[in-house]
């Protein structure tokens, strides 16, 4: 290879990196219940610390525009932040039966009010603000406390 096809593999690689490194994760939907909230969003950022970044980022405009969820008595509640993937899709047959050789776990939104209502399932992170003021960060198998 010569110096130039290899300054621009180079270039391309370091153009890619970069752009999964500044996605920009865009919420397309949220469901709230008493305790609990799901954020769906697409693109969300790769790294737990990204993860946590874009949160603490973005936490004082997605209270302000959605609020948050009602705290259960004890002033407990969760966050739950969720790949959006390739955005909603329609429940199939094969996906609501028991004995299904589909390996996609699908999460509905009964308040969505089309056929494509249903996500596959892909947890980013969950967020607990607990009785004591605490926030935790679980992703994966890893918990944060702030």
């Amino acid at each position: 290879m010569s110096k130039k096809n290899i300054t621009v593999c180079v270039l391309l690689a370091a153009l890619f990196i970069f752009r999964l490194i500044t996605r920009n994760p865009e919420i397309i939907h949220v469901d709230q219940d008493v305790g609990a909230m799901v954020i769906v969003v697409k693109q969300p950022p790769l790294t737990q610390e990204g993860k946590i970044i874009w949160w603490e980022v973005h936490e004082g405009a997605i209270k302000k525009k959605y609020g948050l969820p009602k705290p259960e008595e004890n002033g407990v509640y969760y966050i739950s932040v969720t790949d959006g993937g390739n955005g909603f899709k329609k429940v199939s047959q094969d996906n609501s039966n028991w004995f299904s050789f589909s390996n996609r776990k699908l999460y509905c939104f009964d308040e969505v009010k089309s056929e494509e209502r249903c996500l596959e399932y892909n947890d980013i992170m969950t967020i607990i603000h607990d009785e004591n003021n605490k926030i935790s960060y679980l992703i994966g198998n890893d918990q944060i406390v702030k």
